[in-house]
C-alpha cells in the first residue's frame, strides 16, 4: 500500500521526531515512553544554569575572595550559552524540515516499510522492526538494531497506516500518554 504524504509537519511533530531520535536507546528499553520534545528539554537545562549563574553570582560578589564561587559562575555561564545555542540548532534544525518541498510516499507492504522522500529511499523490513510507536504527533517505525534508521510519519496518516499494517503486536500506542 501506498500512502503519500502530503501534509507539512508541524514544528511539534518535528520536534518529537527529533526527540525520538535522541532517546532511542531509551526508547528500545521501555516503548511506553512518553516523549518530550527537545525544545522544552533545552529550556529547562537553560533555565536551571541561569538560576544557579545568578545564585553563584551572588555569592560571589558578596565574598570576591572565594574563588570557587568564580569558577561556577564561570561554568553555569559556559552552560547557559551552550543551552542557547543547543536551542537554536533545535529550532534552526527543526525550520529546515519543514521548509522541505520534496513529494514523501510511504509504502508498506507485508515484507518491509519504505519511505521515499524525493529521490532517497529508508527501507526497513518487517523482521526488523521492533516496535511501531504511536506518539502525540509521529507514528515511529522503530528498528531491532540501534544504529539502523527510524521511519517517521505524522499521526495524520494513522488510520491509513493501520489499516496496511493491520492487527500487529508490533504496535504501542502511546497516544492515551499525552492526555
Amino acid at each position: 500500500m501506498e500512502i503519500k504524504i502530503t501534509k507539512k509537519g508541524s514544528s511539534d511533530y518535528y520536534s518529537e521526531v527529533l526527540a525520538v531520535m535522541s532517546d532511542c536507546k531509551k526508547i528500545a528499553e521501555n516503548p511506553r515512553k512518553k516523549i518530550r520534545k527537545l525544545n522544552t528539554q533545552a529550556i529547562i537545562l537553560t533555565a536551571i544554569a541561569l538560576v544557579f549563574l545568578v545564585i553563584f553570582s551572588i555569592l560571589y560578589i558578596n565574598d570576591k575572595s572565594n574563588t570557587l564561587h568564580l569558577i561556577v559562575v564561570v561554568i553555569f555561564a559556559i552552560a547557559l550559552i551552550a543551552g542557547i545555542i543547543y536551542n537554536i540548532l533545535i529550532n534552526r534544525r527543526i525550520s529546515n524540515f519543514k521548509n522541505d518541498n520534496v513529494e514523501k510516499t510511504l509504502v508498506i507492504e507485508d515484507d518491509y516499510v519504505e519511505l521515499i522522500v524525493g529521490s532517497n529511499k529508508t527501507r526497513l523490513e518487517m523482521s526488523e522492526i521492533k516496535y511501531i510507536i504511536i506518539n502525540k504527533y509521529s507514528i515511529c517505525f522503530f528498528p531491532s538494531k540501534i544504529n539502523s534508521t527510524i521511519i517517521a510519519v505524522s499521526v495524520d496518516y494513522k488510520d491509513s497506516i493501520l489499516k496496511a499494517i493491520g492487527n500487529s503486536d508490533l504496535i504501542v500506542d502511546n497516544s492515551s500518554l499525552y492526555q
